[in-house]
């Protein structure tokens, strides 16, 4: 049951790169979209459908999101929380609030960078997968 949660997880965050990639593939360039298949669209569709799942199941690691982003306001709003007693930085806006705030564009730029990378992943999953089992291929013999 945790395989196939993994699995659907895979799918769902290579769907975002996946639509976008695949319509900048087939898109005219007045922006209709038009359906062809072509070598793109297939290697694209393989990638989505086949490489990326088994990449992310041979190697968990990648699951895990590498970019992290800690903003210079964040920082200091945290700071100021820890050391301060008043309200120094802004007197109309509660610090608590800065704080939220600060820390809300943090993840909102964590996310964007997960799906970044989770876009680059499966884009470059095929060549991936070829790597990684020829790695673990021989380091069975």
């Amino acid at each position: 049951m945790r395989l196939l949660g993994h699995l659907i997880a895979d799918y769902l965050w290579g769907l975002i790169g996946f639509i976008i990639i695949f319509y900048f593939v087939t898109a005219r360039p007045d922006g209709s979209f038009r359906f062809i298949w072509n070598l793109p669209n297939l290697y694209l569709t393989t990638s989505y459908l086949f490489a990326y799942p088994t990449l992310m199941a041979w190697v968990p690691r990648l699951r895990t999101g590498k970019l992290k982003t800690h903003s210079m306001a964040s920082h200091s709003s945290t700071a100021e929380l820890k050391y301060s007693q008043g309200n120094v930085i802004n007197p109309i806006a509660n610090k608590y609030d800065l704080d939220f705030k600060n820390k809300l564009r943090d993840d909102k730029m964590n996310l964007s960078f997960q799906i970044l990378e989770r876009t680059v992943l499966m884009a470059l999953a095929l060549p991936l997968l070829i790597l990684v089992a020829g790695i673990k291929a021989a380091q069975n013999f």
